[in-house]
């Protein structure tokens, strides 16, 4: 697959020129709202799938693990050996130096660290350096991250909201399987987000996000196919896909798949509803075999 925005991970002057020279200066800002042209349900999710922790709780193994930089810096090692003795401050600086030296697993850290404020005063402005830096490293995690500040804007970090920028990053992190960013790239071409309106490319990306078990992806193709958008109506499919929303969504979020599946009863039979469910098993089936 080509990527959707061509401009290369490194020479790319001018994306380089103006992220750079937005974090430097610091003029006030308001960022815009995502649009709801999906539906409110829909809308939610959107915004669940923009927390790092939306499907489940990411300890810090578990996000070094995703995080295979292949290098494996001192300053790194001493960091983490530092962060599960609870001496977080003293992470944090082992971190900054391995950072400084290149190494890309410590600069997601630091951005996800003060993201989500672990352990660190919370700060967007601070985050968003060094999820570029890893993403321009080529790292899909930080790739999204990165993407998700420009996708929705973000008025701390001064970054209004820029629908080239994310999905310039978006792409990156699809082509390397990343799941929300292979979603994102899905409603960005089905609502033309700075890239030409394409529902059957938006449909493809969603169709790929959804072999990855992601809900939002899950809820969005339920209604294309309930009201058949740029598609056949197919309730089959629809309720395949939301009894597939159900089956994988966080239980502490099942009320936002709930609210989609009432908005949509409408649309699917009981009898699509049942030939959905026996679709959505075998679905499953197939999935744990992969």
């Amino acid at each position: 697959m080509a990527p959707i925005f061509p401009c290369g991970r490194l020479d790319c002057a001018p994306l380089r020129i103006y992220y750079r020279a937005r974090l430097t200066t610091a003029p006030t800002r308001t960022s815009r709202a995502i649009p709801n042209s999906l539906g409110s349900a829909r809308k939610r999710m959107r915004e669940l799938s923009m927390s790092r922790f939306y499907y489940a709780k990411v300890t810090l193994a578990a996000l070094v693990v995703t995080m295979s930089s292949g290098v494996a810096h001192a300053d790194f090692e001493r960091g983490l050996g530092l962060y599960e003795r609870g001496d977080v401050a003293g992470a944090v600086d082992e971190w900054k130096q391995g950072a400084e030296e290149g190494n890309v697993v410590a600069a997601f850290l630091l951005g996800h660290m003060y993201k989500s404020g672990n352990g660190v005063v919370k700060s967007d402005r601070l985050a968003l350096p060094y999820f570029l830096q890893a993403s321009e490293a080529g790292h899909p995690a930080a790739q999204v991250q990165a993407a998700l500040y420009f996708y929705a804007g973000n008025e701390e970090a001064d970054i209004d909201q820029d629908y080239t920028l994310a999905g310039f990053w978006f792409d990156k992190a699809a082509l390397q399987y990343s799941g929300e960013a292979q979603y994102y790239l899905g409603v960005i071409h089905r609502l033309g987000q700075g890239v030409p309106r394409d529902r059957v490319e938006g449909l493809r990306w969603l169709l790929l996000a959804s072999k990855k078990a992601h809900v939002p992806a899950f809820l969005d193709l339920a209604e294309i196919f309930a009201r058949g958008e740029g598609v056949v109506e197919d309730p089959i499919k629809a309720a395949m896909y939301l009894d597939l929303a159900r089956r994988y969504v966080d239980p502490a979020k099942a009320a936002d798949v709930s609210i989609a599946q009432d908005d949509l009863q409408r649309f699917i039979p009981s009898d699509s509803q049942l030939e959905g469910h026996r679709q959505a098993e075998i679905w499953v089936q197939a999935s744990n075999a992969r």
